[in-house]
């Protein structure tokens, strides 16, 4: 009985991490980009879950579209693409402090090692599986599929660092909370 709470978790935190990853991409199109809400749709349960930009046409676009036509909508709102970077990564920005002050709060204030580590490591798995499949699809279709390898593509150096100062996050905090 306790596998299934455990994957009952599991999936919630799926769920939760998920949710904030895409109100992160939103949250950086309305604050930074200033995309009109009428032209940002946060779409959790489609496959893969995402961000639509509405073009002047007035239809959906997904990114990662073959012709290009989410990066030529993005860039009537930034022309000059300098804020692509913070709304590509934006998602990945906003669920890790969000995933973190969670997890500190339940060890801080639950007072739950178990399920602060939990919703770390767990975090910390489905960071580490989005980015690899990411790279590892894009390196079979030469194609960005998704966050990590669009913005790749632009900011190579940066993306790295950014990625690897995001993952060493998540360990700082296991480390803290597991030694403390």
């Amino acid at each position: 009985m306790d596998i299934l709470i455990w994957v009952s978790y599991g999936y919630l935190l799926l769920l939760i991490h998920i949710s904030f990853h895409e109100l992160g991409h939103y949250t950086v199109g309305r604050l930074f980009v200033h995309i009109p809400k009428e032209n940002l749709k946060i779409r959790i349960f489609h496959n893969p879950p995402h961000v639509a930009l509405r073009d002047q046409d007035n239809q959906w676009l997904i990114p990662g579209d073959k012709e290009g036509h989410y990066v030529r909508a993005y860039f009537t709102y930034d022309p000059e693409g300098k804020k692509s970077f913070l709304f590509v990564m934006g998602g990945f920005l906003l669920q890790t402090i969000v995933l973190l002050c969670l997890a500190f709060f339940m060890y801080a204030v639950i007072g739950s090692t178990v399920l602060a580590n939990f919703v770390i490591g767990g975090s910390f798995v489905f960071n580490l599986i989005y980015i690899f499949a990411d790279l590892i699809i894009y390196m079979w279709k030469r194609i960005p599929v998704g966050d990590t390898s669009a913005a790749f593509q632009f900011a190579p150096i940066k993306t790295v660092l950014f990625i690897l100062g995001l993952l060493l996050s998540y360990v700082g905090m296991y480390l803290y909370i597991g030694f403390a």
